[in-house]
């Protein structure tokens, strides 16, 4: 997984900047946990509206799939958008499982 710096210094968080970065890191969990995948090279980025956004690299399509299967898995996540691209080919994969 991509290394992410902490969003809340010092103050107490916002409640719902709370449920949305714990959603965040469940996502990522669930990506660093799966054995069929290597999200070594994928970050986790959630938006406003619960939904994830995936950005970086993996090796092939079936990876891709897994990655997008896996996120919208987790319970919380109202949809996945891919920015990932492949390692065998330099165009980025965008868009909708």
């Amino acid at each position: 997984m991509v290394y992410k710096e902490r969003e809340y210094f010092g103050e107490p968080a916002d409640p719902e900047r709370q449920k949305l970065a714990q959603l965040e890191a469940e996502v990522a969990a669930a990506l660093g946990a799966s054995g069929k995948l290597d999200a070594t090279d994928v970050a986790v980025t959630v938006a406003p509206d619960s939904g994830i956004i995936l950005s970086g690299w993996v090796m092939d399509d079936d990876e891709l799939r897994r990655c997008m299967e896996t996120a919208r898995a987790v319970p919380g996540v109202r949809y996945v958008e891919s920015n990932i691209a492949l390692r065998n080919n330099s165009p980025s994969r965008n868009g909708d499982l």
